[in-house]
């Protein structure tokens, strides 16, 4: 019986939350992709993607 309140009492406890970290690398990854973007089209040439990815164009 006390074996079956610790399991009762373990499953309808809430998980420890996440150290709040999980949403870095995520944000990491973003950056990095944000600039192999830019290279390529610097380095490719492709005019519509650089339209695309001019930042400046929208905060004037």
């Amino acid at each position: 019986m006390a074996d079956a309140d610790r399991k009762t009492l373990s499953e309808t406890s809430d998980p420890a939350p996440a150290s709040g970290g999980t949403w870095m690398p995520w944000l990491a990854v973003g950056w990095v992709l944000l600039l192999v973007l830019t290279a390529v089209a610097e380095l490719g040439g492709f005019d519509d993607l650089r339209l695309a990815l001019d930042f400046q164009r929208h905060f004037r």
